[in-house]
């Protein structure tokens, strides 16, 4: 695989930037010294195991513990009967921590145990006998939908968990007399984020402080929140410590409440810290994957390309519990709209309840599926017209200044030099014979609006140490992808400091400012805009005191103060002389930034961001027919998300992002066997290796966009959408025919070009 960062697309500015600087927390990894959750160990602790249906669908007739409770080492035993619990959720409440009455898919929890070693508490979950009397099961999103299918809820009549019907514009003067309209069904299995740590939790439980949650997280704060309401306890009384985290990918936002809420309960009935960490296994078959879609689109354009609708049926698959799965769906139903100038638009979603593991989210809250569907549909027209892929995009592509179907504001937009930047890279019109090419563009929000209009922005700490440090506290989190080392560096630019001289704390919640999370690419737009107003505050203090000390005004240069008089002060010597003469305070600037509030309606319309980013991806593949294998050769990733804070980092969200769209497009997706999960391992569940990945190319169209610190926007999430179209597009153009369904295995495009009938 190589990786390439054209030199010509790489600005540098600034001391407090550069393209290679890393956080200390990067070699803590390397070198084997970061302490993973699965890593932790404390005195007493107990190991808890959960007891899970073998059925999708069933009733809970008896549970009987009295052999369990009665092992040697055995120290607590939980049941939903014995449990004083309500419904708890993230968009629906529609839990609990432990199945009272019924249990609705492979995998529910029944039951939980805590024992001295790990090999007693699966001794005890053993031990439980449960009778359980089979119910019809529906595992089919479509069937459940349909009339008489078994009910899974009883306040969610027909099997609806969430559904959706958006009109915009006239989509049905757009259709009638259309020059051309392209139709097709197209679908994406659920699909794991293969995180490569497993999900574990300590709990402590201590009378004076009460719960203490030792887990990984994006968004603890909403975690603990949802945690303090099962348990009954106050939110101060709940605390989130956050451990090195082993991978994330949208798949910690929330994790996996059960986890936490039955290692807490098991805590406060044992008296002793609890630790329950899920196998693989359990990771595959009672995690939460990103949905399956089932999406049959439509599209009318003009002879020239001009597109002038589209309209779109979409089925997801809920599972059993909802999740993040409505927001996620929202997501597939609308963000992919605005990417282009789509005057009119019929959507309806519907999100359906089936017996089968119940879904979440993976990086970029389902954009990724409507880009599949939407940029394979843009690819037919422009075949059946005639035209240039690339023109027809540009043709219709938003631009600044644009408010596209849904409302959003469309502020500084490199989309079209994306385009443009890809095309050229990959060699769009000096093709290589026998290869096949395909574009896909993205757009994606830097942080929604409208996902708690109460709460928008974000705040941060800067505190001067007597050392002359800096350290910062924030609530966003860092899971591996850089935000920490960007952090570092727009405080330093603001100080004028190096950024080694900056340590970035966010990993307690008893101490970090609340934040809504590592989600929906708001950590650097947002967060680090938190932080270099609270680097601008702490600024002036530094300067105000200085001049104190000196006795006359100062200027700072690389972290030291030099008054007119030519007097040298260094941050340690303004630091304690504060100190003293506060008795003991830190200097400290505060960061609150708050976006502008959105004009979001009740209907969906509105600007959601206060800043979008953009990005088009171009992919060369080489197919052979006599198998239909799929060779990605080569995938340009040309990015608009404002100025650059970290070169470094942001090439390896690309690296990243684009890998794991690989996996989506070509290896991975959950098989089912009447809601069993037939590929429950990572040597069934295929995901990319090295040898899988393509020679990938980043290309970086630093626009500065004034909404983020220094010019810069979100990249994470958008990086993996492009993907899914792109290779689809190429895929089709080397084939010479199309392949509606993911993963694009060899087996279905043999199958696709051979003529035959198949299922996916």
């Amino acid at each position: 695989m190589i990786l390439k960062a054209p030199e010509k697309n790489i600005r540098r500015y600034g001391k407090a930037e550069g393209t290679g600087y890393q956080s200390p927390e990067v070699w803590s990894k390397v070198t084997g010294k970061a302490v993973y959750g699965i890593d932790l160990n404390l005195p007493g602790m107990l190991y808890g195991k959960i007891l899970r249906s073998p059925y999708p669908h069933a009733r809970i007739k008896k549970v009987d513990t009295t052999a369990a409770e009665a092992l040697p080492g055995v120290r607590a035993v939980l049941t939903g009967a014995k449990l004083e619990s309500k419904p708890f959720g993230i968009a629906v409440e529609d839990e609990l921590p432990l199945a009272v009455d019924r249990v609705r898919y492979i995998g529910d929890e029944v039951a939980a145990v805590a024992a001295v070693d790990l090999q007693t508490a699966v001794q005890a979950i053993k031990a439980i006998k449960v009778e359980y009397e089979e119910l019809p099961a529906v595992c089919d999103p479509a069937e459940a939908l349909q009339e008489g299918a078994p009910q899974l809820h009883d306040n969610f009549p027909g099997n609806v968990a969430w559904q959706r019907e958006l009109v915009r514009g006239s989509p049905g003067d757009a259709f009638t007399g259309a020059d051309l309209v392209v139709e097709e069904n197209f679908t994406v299995p659920a699909i794991h984020q293969a995180y490569l740590e497993p999900i574990s939790c300590v709990a402590v439980d201590d009378p004076y402080t009460g719960i203490t949650l030792h887990t990984a997280l994006q968004s603890p704060d909403a975690v603990r929140k949802i945690v303090a309401g099962v348990l009954n306890y106050p939110l101060s009384k709940v605390h989130v410590s956050g451990p090195v985290m082993g991978g994330g990918f949208g798949g910690r936002v929330y994790g996996n409440l059960k986890v936490y809420i039955l290692s807490a309960l098991l805590a406060i009935k044992s008296g002793s810290p609890v630790k329950i960490q899920l196998t693989r296994e359990e990771e595959f078959t009672a995690g939460r994957p990103m949905i399956a879609a089932a999406i049959q689109m439509k599209m009318t354009v003009r002879r020239d390309g001009t597109i002038l609708g589209r309209e779109a049926d979409i089925i997801t698959d809920n599972g059993a519990y909802s999740a993040q799965a409505p927001w996620v769906s929202k997501t597939v139903s609308e963000r992919n709209d605005s990417v282009y100038r789509i005057p009119s638009i019929k959507t309806r979603v519907r999100l359906a309840y089936t017996n089968k593991i119940p879904t979440g989210q993976y990086r970029a809250y389902g954009n990724q599926a409507a880009n599949f569907a939407t940029e394979s549909l843009i690819d037919m027209a422009a075949k059946k017209l005639g035209l240039d892929p690339l023109e027809m995009r540009l043709k219709n592509c938003v631009r600044e200044g644009d408010i596209t179907v849904h409302g959003l504001q469309i502020g500084k937009c490199g989309l079209d030099e994306c385009l443009k930047a890809a095309a050229k890279e990959i060699g769009w019109d000096q093709k290589k014979e026998g290869r096949g090419y395909g574009l896909s563009v993205a757009i994606h929000a830097n942080g929604s609006l409208v996902f708690d209009k109460n709460f928008r922005g974000a705040s941060a700490l800067a505190r001067l140490e007597l050392d002359g440090r800096i350290t910062i506290f924030t609530g966003e989190q860092d899971y591996g992808q850089g935000t920490h080392a960007a952090f570092a560096q727009i405080a330093a630019r603001t100080l004028d400091v190096s950024p080694a001289q900056v340590t970035v704390e966010s990993k307690e919640t008893k101490t970090a400012p609340f934040s809504t999370g590592a989600l929906a690419m708001r950590q650097t737009t947002i967060g680090g805009k938190a932080i270099q107003l609270a680097a601008e505050d702490l600024r002036e203090k530094i300067f105000k005191t200085a001049a104190e000390l000196a006795g006359a005004p100062v200027t700072m240069e690389n972290g030291v103060m030099c008054s007119i008089s030519g007097q040298e002060l260094a941050l340690a010597e303004v630091a304690y002389y504060n100190h003293s003469a506060t008795s003991g305070l830190s200097m400290t600037g505060e960061g609150k930034f708050v976006p502008e509030e959105s004009d979001y309606d009740e209907s969906g319309y509105g600007n959601i961001s206060i800043a979008y980013s953009y990005a088009a991806h171009a992919v060369e593949v080489e197919l052979d027919k006599t198998t239909g294998a799929l060779t990605v050769h080569r995938l340009v990733a040309a990015h608009d998300s404002g100025r650059i804070i970290n070169h470094l980092t942001a090439r390896g969200q690309i690296y990243g992002g684009v890998a794991q769209g690989i996996g989506m497009s070509c290896l991975e997706g959950y098989l089912f066997d009447e809601g069993r999960v037939a590929n429950a391992s990572l040597a069934e569940y295929k995901i990319p290796t090295a040898l899988d990945l393509p020679e990938i190319v980043p290309i970086f169209i630093e626009i500065e966009d004034p909404a983020g610190p220094y010019g810069s926007k979100g990249l994470g999430e958008i990086v993996m959408v492009p993907v899914l179209g792109a290779v689809a597009n190429a895929a089709a153009d080397a084939a010479g025919v199309r392949v509606t369904g993911l993963p694009l295995s060899a087996e279905i495009i043999y199958q696709a070009i051979s003529g035959w009938e198949c299922e996916q």
